[in-house]
């Protein structure tokens, strides 16, 4: 089953590929899947595989999170809308989607600082644009529900 969602993916992948831009110095090479160097890429494989974890887990969920507005008497549509109310990235907001996302972001970096400047790759990149290189519909319209990235900068200007 498919994950009901109110938002535009097309939306959410457009704003959360732009936002770190506004908060970030540094620019990356367009690099993509095929090009990444392999420590990259092996985070990336790890990354897909715990998301659909983290995907099963929060579809269960968000289903649950809908029929219990609807057992309180709501309409579906009235449902899914108070849910988001409730939690803005609807099935994004699961604990295990964030876990996912703000882990790998955090070891997309720590590569990154492993690697030629040349070979750095974009956290948000890695985790939301190669999973469209890569085919993976259901994730992408799962991360594309968020309306920011579980992320921040310390006043180091280093990710946290």
């Amino acid at each position: 089953m498919a994950l009901i969602t109110l938002y535009n993916t097309e939306d959410g992948i457009e704003r959360l590929l732009a936002q770190p831009g506004d908060v970030r110095g540094q620019s990356f090479a367009d690099i993509s899947l095929e090009q990444a160097s392999p420590k990259h890429r092996q985070v990336f494989a790890d990354y897909v595989n715990d998301l659909k974890l983290a995907y099963d887990i929060a579809e269960a969920w968000w289903e649950d999170t809908i029929e219990t507005q609807k057992d309180l008497g709501l309409s579906q549509k009235k449902a899914i809308a108070e849910a988001f109310d409730d939690r803005l990235a609807g099935p994004a907001s699961n604990p295990h989607v964030v876990w996912a996302v703000r882990g790998y972001w955090m070891e997309c970096d720590r590569v990154n600082k492993s690697v030629k400047a040349t070979q750095a790759v974009a956290p948000e990149k890695l985790l939301l644009k190669w999973l469209i290189e890569a085919g993976e519909t259901d994730l992408v319209r799962l991360i594309a529900c968020m309306p920011y990235w579980p992320i921040g900068i310390d006043e180091k200007g280093e990710w946290c």
